[in-house]
């Protein structure tokens, strides 16, 4: 009996991904770089900062360029950001029927502006952000926090995601995981992992969260 929904936010809920790459072009085209959708597929669901030095030539540390970039990006979310088809449909289904948590690798500040843009907030019990846990995805630690949170078992937990990482984090916490593959790493074996894999928001139905 499933008591709990676990819901990513970037690229499941908003058109982050999409504004994320936006970003990396705006800001590397000034060191004539080119940033490409390949290394965008590439360093997906990976720590920006630790991987962005491997594939980027520079003397800049990666918090240095993340910071940097994440202006460009924050300016890009006032003009741009908006939800997914379906997404608050979803949301509306979900918290009807479960307890909800929104679960998130950001910090709490980003999470602040996308809740202040899209008025999602009101669908979620509780939320989990990235400046609250001590490994990232796919350490289950961020999900299971959540299901304490909202005072459930793993067993009693669906998981929401659109990302390799989310998922692996998803089933090491001993959860059922609904994903909705992002463009960016559509294709990616680890999809074979999760429970139920569908094209859209708006396939996600009540009969394929509890079956």
């Amino acid at each position: 009996m499933f008591k709990a929904a676990l819901v990513d936010m970037d690229g499941f809920l908003i058109n982050s991904e999409h504004l994320y790459l936006e970003a990396n072009k705006i800001y590397f085209r000034k060191f004539d770089f080119d940033f490409t959708e390949e290394l965008h597929r590439q360093g997906t669901g990976k720590k920006f900062n630790k991987w962005i030095t491997t594939v980027f030539p520079t003397d800049k540390s990666g918090e240095e360029i993340l910071k940097e970039r994440n202006l460009v990006f924050m300016d890009l979310v006032q003009q741009k950001l908006e939800l997914l088809d379906g997404a608050r449909d979803l949301l509306i289904m979900l918290h009807k029927n479960f307890k909800t948590a929104l679960v998130t690798s950001t910090e709490r500040s980003y999470v602040d502006v996308v809740f202040e843009k899209t008025k999602i907030g009101e669908h979620f019990d509780a939320l989990v952000t990235g400046d609250m846990v001590s490994h990232g995805k796919p350490d289950p630690e961020c999900y299971l926090i959540a299901a304490q949170k909202l005072g459930v078992s793993s067993e009693e937990c669906v998981v929401f995601e659109d990302a390799p990482s989310g998922i692996l984090a998803g089933k090491n916490a001993g959860m059922k995981v609904i994903a909705v593959p992002s463009p960016y790493v559509k294709g990616d074996e680890t999809f074979r992992k999760a429970d139920v894999v569908v094209d859209t928001l708006r396939e996600i139905t009540m009969e394929k969260i509890i079956k």
